[in-house]
């Protein structure tokens, strides 16, 4: 049976704001995991929790949630970064979409009242939302709008002259979950008061009655969940005044939900009206779908989150916030337990055996794990790979690029790690293509008694030992740096380990590492133009030579690699050895160095 011309351009309609809501549900969902994981976020979150842990000396991971934004709009405000340019490039096209499908899915009306009526009804939310969106509260109009948002005083002229502004963002709020309570709430009051009610299953499309009937409930019910969640965007006080600024965005995020989700229940309520029809199992299909969609938003996201709210004061937020920030793999989790100690700064797995729930595992969704996540590019042998975390300077490559602060602390709990681990012999810090394309600051530790340490901590250890790659070679430079300060463990009687303990005392270490590495460049750079400059004499003679061709790689040049080892972490003296590939050109004071295995007997 043919569909009238109008009920179908409104079918196609709601499958337009369908789609489009549904997109913008996700842009929003991810815009506030997206800005956790902005290194800049990161920097300024992590430097709260990490003051109120210098004043108290207690782990408060509720302080985390001090720097959360109050508003959805703050949170992709800024369109220089990544969340900004996400929710733009998915919500902007997706409104537009949302209003030509708006327009179609109400597509109706005998006279001009009727046409205004309709138009509003399917124009409304997504004018609204594009108001929203090209007044973003971070960027939008310079300095004096931070000032204000930051509670400071602004002159008369200059609060004028932001509120031309600010209003406009207001407005589009307004248009966009106004209609859900003035326009969409009576309508659909009045379809459930004139409508058959519910009927038995067994008549003639009483299934098809019912879910009318149902959609129209859900759509009243959609409305007066948001009247419910309403005031919570004007909460000024919680129990923890660390997340009175999370409450507010979740109040924002919910009204938001909630009108979402009633577009769905009018698109479902297009899509099942009288003229529609018949159904094939195809279409069954595809309309149990869309429905069953509808009802996990609403009940995963809306309802969930405005339940959350009504007991928000009584949540633990920084047991929660303990549970699901800090990595939870079972090597850590160990750690902590046998060191009595959060070790809220560093993070530990074997090599080759990732932790799902590591913060750059679950950041980054798209990408697999054997990519990103700590140790995963390593074949299961018998080391630890270990890493800071909980640094402010998340661009960091190494540890020379970490605060002072961040390496003291660092320090500490590397300390209580070697300390407690019983046969701890060896750490690693591999530099240039010896990180595996890491690039972050890490560190591996190899165990005189790997198996018993490890089982001891209830983890499966490995059982591979670590080969002496033919390649390398490894130089014993101990004498090369004993008489340095920052060296200071190859020369006095406290080992490396106890060292660590000292606030201050090895932070200028890494440093030397770095150092370590500017030297092998130097070296190479040096033989490279060298070799750069006979290659440019010869190709100047070769006609057929193309001078435009760009040079990937200078001959017989390899990437920087090298890599320090500390054997005996908990022996006084202890040695410092080098690691480099037998190709990697070193300083010529370094070629008579006294040669060692390459990797000490407690890796292998």
């Amino acid at each position: 049976m043919a569909i009238e011309p109008q009920l179908m351009v409104q079918c196609v309609g709601a499958v337009v704001v369908f789609f489009a809501a549904r997109m913008c549900h996700a842009a929003f969902v991810a815009s506030i995991d997206v800005w956790y994981s902005s290194p800049a976020n990161r920097h300024v979150y992590f430097k709260a929790f990490k003051d109120k842990y210098n004043k108290t000396e207690k782990v408060d991971y509720s302080t985390l949630m001090r720097t959360h934004p109050e508003t959805i709009s703050q949170t992709f405000g800024d369109e220089a970064t990544s969340e900004g340019q996400m929710v733009k490039a998915i919500v902007l096209p997706s409104t537009i979409m949302m209003a030509i499908g708006g327009i179609m899915m109400r597509c109706g009306g005998e006279d001009m009242w009727g046409f205004i009526f309709h138009a509003a009804r399917g124009l409304m939310t997504p004018f609204g939302l594009l108001m929203v969106l090209q007044t973003p509260v971070v960027s939008g109009a310079g300095a004096g709008n931070r000032e204000i948002r930051e509670g400071k005083k602004v002159s008369n002229i200059e609060l004028l002259y932001q509120l031309n502004w600010v209003i406009l963002h207001f407005l589009g709020f307004a248009a966009f979950l106004g209609p859900v309570v003035i326009i969409e709430l009576p309508v659909a009051i009045i379809e459930l008061v004139n409508g058959p009610g519910f009927v038995p299953r067994v008549e003639k499309d009483g299934w098809l009655q019912n879910a009318r009937m149902v959609s129209i409930i859900m759509r009243i019910l959609c409305a007066v969940l948001l009247i419910v969640a309403a005031p919570f965007l004007g909460k000024s006080k919680t129990r923890n005044p660390n997340t009175l600024g999370a409450l507010k965005w979740r109040a924002e995020f919910d009204v938001g939900e909630f009108g979402a989700c009633q577009m769905y229940f009018n698109a479902l309520s297009v899509w099942l009206q009288p003229g529609v029809g018949p159904y094939s199992t195809a279409s069954l299909v595809i309309l149990a779908l869309l429905a069953l969609e509808a009802f996990r938003i609403f009940f995963c996201h809306a309802v969930y989150w405005l339940f959350v709210m009504c007991i928000w004061d009584t949540v633990d937020w920084a047991n929660e916030m303990r549970k699901h920030v800090p990595a939870q793999g079972p090597l850590i989790q160990g750690l902590r337990e046998s060191t009595k100690d959060e070790l809220v700064f560093l993070h530990a797995v074997q090599a080759g055996v990732p932790d799902e729930s590591e913060w750059i595992v679950k950041a980054s969704g798209y990408l697999p794990t054997s990519q990103v996540a700590t140790g995963a590019k390593y074949d299961k042998i018998k080391l630890l790979v270990m890493k800071p975390d909980n640094y402010e300077n998340f661009r960091a490559l190494d540890f020379c690029d970490l605060t002072k602060e961040d390496l003291d602390n660092w320090n500490a709990d590397l300390s209580r790690v070697l300390m407690e681990l019983p046969s701890a012999d060896s750490v690693f810090f591999p530099c240039g293509y010896y990180k595996m394309d890491m690039m972050i600051p890490k560190m591996l530790l190899s165990l005189d008694d790997y198996e018993t340490d490890v089982e001891n901590l209830g983890v499966t250890p490995n059982e591979i030992g670590v080969p002496d790659p033919d390649s390398d070679m490894a130089l014993d430079i101990t004498n090369q740096f004993m008489t340095d300060r920052r060296c200071s463990f190859l020369s006095t009687g406290t080992n490396f380990a106890t060292q660590l303990r000292e606030k201050g005392k090895l932070t200028e270490f890494y440093q030397v590492l770095a150092e370590i590495g500017m030297a092998i460049e130097s070296s190479a750079k040096a033989v490279a133009k060298l070799t750069d400059a006979d290659y440019e004499s010869a190709s100047a003679s070769d006609p057929e030579s193309d001078p435009d061709a760009p040079l990937l790689a200078l001959n017989g040049s390899i990437p920087l690699a090298y890599e320090v080892q500390i054997r005996g972490v908990k022996q006084s003296p202890c040695r410092m050895v080098l690691r480099v590939p037998k190709t990697q050109t070193l300083p010529a004071s370094w070629q008579g160095l006294p040669k060692v295995d390459v990797m000490p007997a407690s890796a292998k």
